[in-house]
């Protein structure tokens, strides 16, 4: 590699993190709605099988645990199950949206280096950055629709109690 091509390797590279660190700060500060679960980016698509495409094919399951997680600014921690009410899961749910996002975004910061990148180095640097971040996305993408179908389950359990007069917790 020449001296100009490893100069330019290490100015994408710094590029790459000051724009990750701009993203850890600004993310939590964004409207919620950014990181809405309905918007069609964050929807389950058919070929995913609600979650079970990443955990047949790819084993997600036995992976997932592997992986660093990030708490943030706002330090939501997505590590482990922390509870089970509906406000929780809720709250989860949209935090996987915000760490999808996350992730992609980073992606798709490499593929603007290409301005100014020749095609092979800004390749392999598009090929870690993907590398890099596949496994979160896929991690969220399969995370997601089963916290959905809990917080449905603890929705469902909890309307009986609510039509029969019972007040939730908070509410007097």
């Amino acid at each position: 590699m020449t001296e100009e091509t490893m100069n330019l390797f290490w100015l994408d590279f710094s590029l790459y993190w000051v724009l990750t660190l701009g993203r850890i700060l600004i993310d939590p500060h964004l409207p919620a709605r950014f990181f809405d679960p309905a918007r069609p980016a964050y929807r389950t698509q058919h070929w995913e099988a609600d979650g079970e495409f990443y955990r047949q094919h790819l084993r997600v399951d036995r992976w997932k645990d592997y992986l660093p997680t990030f708490a943030g600014p706002n330090g939501f921690s997505k590590k482990h199950l922390a509870a089970a009410d509906p406000a929780y899961l809720s709250r989860f749910i949209q935090e996987t949206c915000r760490g999808e996002s996350n992730h992609v975004r980073a992606v798709v910061s490499v593929v603007v280096m290409r301005l100014w990148t020749p095609f092979d180095l800004w390749l392999f640097i598009f090929t870690i950055a993907l590398i890099g971040n596949l496994p979160f996305i896929i991690v969220q993408r399969y995370n997601r629709p089963r916290l959905q179908r809990a917080l449905a389950l603890t929705e469902r359990r909890a309307a009986p109690e609510l039509q029969s007069g019972e007040m939730e917790p908070g509410m007097a």
